[in-house]
């Protein structure tokens, strides 16, 4: 998270001295800039911190699954690249060659700028501008500053575009599969036997008709429930149990648990969740933080 948080914010900073054509690239790795967001809390950006936890769990879901294979690799996303269908075959190139972009020299993960939200890159944008006004207001003093800065915050976010996001690659693809007919257990088992677990991610969920957020959260996050998601995406027994025992130990839960619950689930529960998650996010929140003041669960 460390890295992939210094590389964004050296990034922007970087982009903001271009437009600036006044700033000297930073010498020391942009730690000092860096240090002074986090002494004053503008990096504390929930959906930014959001993003960056997902991107590491993803990064550590998808290395134990792969760690235990037991297979060859199948190359599952490059047989794809090849597939009759032309959408299935030019999203999977477009989702390789984005994951390419976010890899440093090192191959850990990156975070691009156009991964962000539409709000959290300007929230960003103005707190990086922000810790770099100084050195402006050095050479030029505060109303030299504050005239040159605002037009290159409005260039850095004018170039942002969330239609690059990475999860807006998985969603294509997941949308050009469906479209051909091949979301079917065969396509979930080679993304889990292959540890694409952004794909299986977004894959159960387009099945089950909710959005990738929250098939994630199900997926694999500490208050998920795996079980649930897999009954709402419609899967069998067979293929449910293949799952739970491959990412049981991954994500800190049990499979024989997980597979108890899939078949103890209720279908009325099942249905009425289903309903909750295909609800706009903000509303549901705001349906939350009331049931929440009035000591009550949403759901």
């Amino acid at each position: 998270m460390a890295g992939m948080l210094a590389d964004l914010v050296a990034s922007v900073a970087d982009e903001l001295r271009l437009e600036l054509k006044s700033l000297e690239p930073a010498n020391d790795d942009g730690e000092q800039l860096l240090d002074s967001l986090r002494s004053s809390r503008l990096l504390h950006i929930p959906d930014l911190v959001g993003l960056l936890l997902r991107r590491a769990e993803e990064e550590r879901v998808s290395a134990a699954i792969r760690a235990g294979r037991t297979s060859p690799r199948a190359r599952f996303l490059q047989s794809l690249v090849s597939d009759d269908q032309p959408d299935v075959s030019a999203t999977a190139m477009a989702l390789i060659l984005a994951r390419g972009r976010r890899r440093d020299r090192f191959d850990g993960p990156r975070l691009l700028f156009d991964d962000l939200s539409a709000e959290t890159a300007v929230a960003l944008v103005n707190a990086v501008a922000a810790c770099l006004r100084s050195d402006l207001v050095r050479r030029f003093g505060e109303a030299g500053a504050d005239e040159r800065l605002p037009s290159a915050i409005q260039a850095v976010v004018s170039n942002h575009d969330e239609g690059n996001r990475l999860e807006a690659r998985l969603f294509e693809l997941a949308h050009a599969l469906d479209a051909a007919g091949r979301l079917d257990e065969r396509m979930i088992l080679s993304a889990l036997e292959e540890g694409e677990a952004a794909l299986l991610a977004e894959i159960l969920g387009r099945r089950a008709g909710i959005a990738f957020d929250d098939s994630w959260r199900h997926f694999g996050g500490p208050e998920g429930n795996l079980a649930l998601l897999l009954r709402m995406s419609g899967v069998s027994r067979i293929v449910a149990g293949e799952i739970v025992a491959r990412l049981g130990g991954v994500i800190g839960s049990d499979a024989e648990i997980e597979i108890s619950a899939f078949d103890s689930l209720a279908e009325e529960e099942v249905e009425k969740t289903r309903k909750w998650l295909r609800l706009d996010g903000s509303y549901r929140s705001a349906i939350e933080a009331l049931a929440e003041g009035n000591g009550k669960r949403a759901v």
